[in-house]
């Protein structure tokens, strides 16, 4: 069978199974995350949650405004989420894409809230001073977010081929391998470990600005990648340099900064940005049209 004849067959597919649970692509999906799955499993077996007491004495904690500050931006997320799903929901549904598009972009932002739940207990861990290590729940945070963006990513897929279907097994094999080398890099103490991480959430997020770029087209959306990766990984960058260490060479002021604006600035408003491009296209576009069309009635 050619590409085309795969592709018409599945649109076609697609279309008579959209009000159905138990479909093809949902076993497809579902093999992913067996795939993933197992290089989680894997880390729950070898990886200790926490690797320190958060009352350890010696350690520097962050304390008062600096920590309240932490806490809302934080916490901010779970305010952007249930939102972003909501004009996401209608977006989609309103450019025409099928359920199963509408279900994986709405269980790929429910995970973003799992992995900023599971990136606060480890923020809580260590008394708020960021610092890098590994950890149960900092692997989790990564695990969670890749997998959050992967599925988004799904869910703006317009047509369903053989290249999306590769992509998908590509993003959970990149889980399963960072999975492995995880814990590696925690017995070696070594963070370079981490970089298959790093690559993996890039990739992951170029292939989302994509998907949504031919949604959209909309030059704007490279407003996304801007600040969810490079504006974030500056932020990041300085953390390393100047956040200093809680025990021997504690810096409250910057630490406590780089970390709020690496969510702030980074994260959430990589968010809020793809979030707004998507409600102008799908809602916005749609209702003022619908108005012109009643005046004009």
């Amino acid at each position: 069978m050619s590409s085309k004849q795969f592709t018409k067959s599945q649109e076609a597919l697609e279309e008579n199974n959209d009000g159905k649970i138990f479909t093809t692509n949902l076993g497809f999906t579902a093999l992913c995350f067996l795939i993933a799955l197992a290089g989680f499993g894997y880390i729950l077996t070898t990886l200790p949650g926490i690797a320190e007491s958060p009352t350890d004495p010696s350690r520097t904690c962050i304390v008062d405004g600096w920590k309240l500050g932490l806490i809302i931006t934080h916490v901010l997320v779970f305010a952007i989420i249930p939102l972003a799903m909501r004009i996401f929901y209608n977006s989609l549904k309103n450019l025409g894409l099928p359920s199963r598009s509408i279900f994986a972009s709405q269980l790929g932002l429910a995970f973003v809230m799992v992995a900023i739940a599971s990136e606060i207990g480890w923020h809580v861990t260590q008394c708020w001073y960021y610092q890098n290590d590994f950890t149960m729940l900092n692997f989790m945070f990564y695990f969670f977010l890749i997998s959050a963006f992967a599925l988004w990513a799904d869910g703006l897929v317009q047509k369903t081929t053989i290249i999306t279907n590769l992509i998908n097994i590509v993003f959970a094999i990149s889980l399963l391998v960072v999975s492995i080398l995880y814990p590696l890099g925690y017995q070696a103490g070594n963070d370079n470990f981490k970089i298959p991480i790093y690559i993996a959430l890039t990739l992951v997020l170029a292939v989302l600005t994509y998907r949504g770029y031919k949604i959209l087209q909309d030059w704007k959306i490279i407003l996304f990648p801007i600040f969810s990766v490079g504006v974030n990984l500056t932020f990041v960058f300085l953390l390393d340099k100047f956040g200093g260490n809680p025990y021997t060479d504690p810096q409250v002021t910057f630490n406590a900064l780089f970390h709020m604006l690496h969510d702030l600035v980074g994260t959430e408003a990589g968010l809020v940005i793809f979030t707004w491009l998507f409600y102008s296209k799908g809602i916005a576009q749609k209702n003022s049209k619908a108005t012109l069309a009643g005046e004009k009635n």
